[in-house]
């Protein structure tokens, strides 16, 4: 997720429901409500329109989706239901353009009041479904599931600098730990299929263009078998926003990718090396290349967006050239926000000598896009047009 929290855009799918509501329509209905009497009102409307255009954008690509994370909130305000009725119209549009789909998010170290928690955690697993599960667990299906936060935590997004870095990454248990057994299996008796786990670049290979640190690795090894001891699939998900904090004395400073201090040829190299570790282990069905890339070095979005292009395209070749046909999942840049998608790329870039990858955008519906949902509902629709 967007820690930075702008107000970037984010767009979602378009389909079957409610086709009468891009016109406008009554007010939404309780989550419990069938597909067919699925009413949109205009914050549905608006969230609709943005994903049925980065829907197009994909057919217009002959390109296959994934939306790596969609969040709402929960009941904690009393308008859960209403949030429901956006996110069972989008869940419907990805039904029918065959999108891959992870919730943001569950995790053992997200207190009990956040909102967008949609499995919550009780005495240190997650054991407890908030009112999002009515929507997540309606479809099921492979190729659906959540982010279970927890590798990423205590490490920042795009700061310039920061009390983390490769040489302080944070003690682990402490700062930030990865999901329990436990964990897995309540997501996995909810019905849920996937699973998307994000780590830190900086803890994993504290030294650019050298070996995985042995530790870290081992704690990603480990989690991912837990994932596989339940059931689950895992998409690996690098949550570091197109930078990486290096060591400047006793701060951390971003560098970002495409930087003398990062060129791409370090992140080709994370990614065989992750390839090498992974390659074999049935559990990991995706590689999540990049999360949320963002202030990329180089002058003005659109050059920023070129080499995102250029270097997701080349961590891709990494991994085909070891011989490793797992699904690879590409995010946009500026933030993979669907709202802007089309715009910051206007066609497509990967060339897949293996023909298996997905475009990773994220959507949130609030007015902002943000993901805060720092106004309730009503307040929402007071601001549509």
């Amino acid at each position: 997720m967007n820690r930075r929290l702008l107000g970037v855009g984010r767009r979602y799918l378009a389909g079957l429901v409610c086709l009468a509501a891009l016109s406008g329509c009554s007010a939404p209905t309780p989550p419990g409500t069938t597909p067919e009497a699925l009413r949109c009102d205009r914050v549905c409307d608006r969230a609709r329109l943005e994903l049925a255009r980065w829907i197009d954008w994909l057919t217009a690509n002959h390109a296959q989706g994934y939306l790596g994370e969609v969040g709402w909130p929960d009941d904690s305000r009393g308008d859960g239901a209403a949030w429901n009725v956006v996110a069972e119209a989008c869940y419907q549009q990805a039904d029918a353009a065959g999108l891959w789909v992870t919730v943001w998010a569950t995790g053992e170290r997200w207190p009990a009041t956040y909102p967008l928690a949609a499995y919550k955690a009780v005495g240190g697993e997650v054991l407890r479904a908030s009112s999002q599960a009515a929507v997540i667990e309606r479809h099921r299906r492979p190729g659906r599931g959540i982010s279970v936060a927890g590798g990423e935590f205590a490490a920042p997004a795009v700061d310039p600098t920061s009390g983390f870095s490769n040489a302080h990454p944070g003690v682990y248990g402490h700062a930030y730990q990865f999901a329990t057994q436990a964990t897995f299996h309540y997501l996995a008796g909810r019905g849920l299929e996937l699973v998307r786990i994000p780590f830190r670049w900086e803890r994993l290979q504290p030294q650019l263009g050298h070996p995985l640190d042995t530790a870290e690795l081992g704690r990603l090894l480990a989690v991912v078998a837990r994932a596989r001891h339940a059931g689950l699939g895992v998409v690996l998900d690098l949550h570091n926003y197109g930078g990486y904090y290096g060591s400047d004395g006793p701060r951390g400073t971003r560098w970002p990718l495409g930087s003398p201090q990062l060129p791409i040829r370090h992140f080709t190299d994370l990614w065989s090396r992750l390839s090498a570790a992974f390659a074999a282990d049935p559990a990991v069905v995706a590689y999540g290349l990049m999360n949320e890339p963002a202030l990329l070095a180089a002058s003005g979005d659109a050059q920023a967006a070129r080499l995102w292009e250029r270097a997701s395209q080349a961590a891709l070749l990494a991994i085909r050239a070891r011989g490793d046909r797992k699904l690879i999942t590409v995010a946009g840049y500026n933030w993979s926000a669907v709202a802007s998608w089309p715009a910051t790329h206007p066609s497509g870039w990967i060339d897949d000598p293996a023909h298996n990858f997905r475009y990773e955008a994220h959507q949130y519906f609030d007015s902002d896009h943000s993901g805060r949902y720092a106004l309730s509902y009503s307040q929402e629709l007071v601001l549509q047009p």
